[in-house]
């Protein structure tokens, strides 16, 4: 998916047609409105890949879905556009997802581009008070995440999905418009009873969010409310009430664990997030209602807050 990502595209692209896989592939461009020139770049340059061009800016969640719902295939991978994969990426997510037909998303290791040799994500956690974490985020690649194994979460910027996983628990959701979204999509596939699999072997170089800029207000408003989103859907009772007590703590100090002031959008957070609160609460009572899997198995991928917030 790509909005204004001209600068990244050809990269992208060339490293995403170069890659080989059992039965071949396609690839697709959603274009989220770009005023950059990039869907015709795209057709001129790339003339393999089919450029949907959505005519505004759908966000993450809606451009993604676009994209899903456009694709052929039984097995549909996402991947950002200021992103780069290494040879083999796409061979070895499709294995994993062939050997093990429960497995309804399987979840790149992903690098930062700048500084190189650090990891960025090697799966998604599930933290104690109910956020997400990049598991591995700052650590040189020293092979320390070398096995493949389960995780809790996918990163939406390079994974593959499972058709016939989506079609049971439901596509990204939109009112998210980016960030959260892979983590309550991970959440629904685990209620249901799928897992999510990380292979180490699908390598990807990613300049980071380089569409919304790291840390921005953009960024802190998305994730602060999406976060909210995702525990109220999916968490049981308990779980929500001690998440959203130790969230409405930390959003309540005035510096973060790093020492720095905190420039929230809390008012902007919450009016948000009451606006959108009967739409939620809907939500909540169908995936409840629809689990196969019990709550202890799912939050038994819980990770420390302390610890995370520990790491030096």
């Amino acid at each position: 998916m790509n909005r204004d990502g001209l600068r990244f595209l050809d990269a992208c692209l060339s490293a995403s047609l170069d890659q080989e896989v059992d039965g071949g592939h396609e690839v697709l461009l959603v274009d989220n409105g770009s005023s950059d020139g990039s869907a015709e770049h795209v057709r001129q340059r790339h003339q393999r890949v089919r450029v949907i061009e959505a005519g505004r800016n759908l966000g993450f969640a809606a451009g993604n879905n676009l994209g899903i719902r456009e694709a052929r295939g039984e097995l549909v991978v996402l991947l950002n556009n200021d992103t780069r994969v290494r040879p083999g990426w796409l061979q070895a997510l499709v294995e994993v997802a062939g050997a093990d037909p429960r497995a309804g998303a399987v979840t790149s290791k992903l690098l930062f581009a700048e500084p190189a040799g650090v990891i960025q994500n090697a799966g998604s956690l599930l933290l104690s008070d109910g956020s997400g974490g990049d598991r591995g985020s700052g650590e040189p690649d020293a092979g320390q995440f070398d096995k493949r194994e389960e995780v809790f979460a996918f990163c939406g910027a390079a994974a593959l999905l499972r058709r016939e996983a989506l079609a049971d628990v439901g596509v990204f959701d939109e009112d998210y418009f980016m960030y959260y979204e892979d983590t309550d999509l991970s959440w629904r596939l685990r209620l249901r009873g799928w897992r999510v699999v990380y292979e180490p072997r699908a390598v990807v170089d990613h300049w980071h969010a380089a569409s919304s800029g790291r840390d921005s207000r953009f960024m802190r408003f998305h994730a602060d409310r999406n976060r909210l989103f995702t525990v109220l859907k999916n968490a049981p009772p308990s779980f929500v009430g001690r998440s959203f007590a130790s969230l409405g703590r930390r959003a309540a100090a005035p510096t973060g664990p790093s020492g720095t002031p905190r420039e929230g959008s809390k008012p902007r957070v919450l009016a948000s997030f009451a606006a959108h609160l009967p739409a939620m609460l809907a939500r909540r009572l169908r995936i409840r209602a629809r689990r196969t899997a019990p709550d202890a198995e799912v939050l038994r991928w819980i990770y420390s807050r302390e610890r995370w917030d520990a790491r030096s």
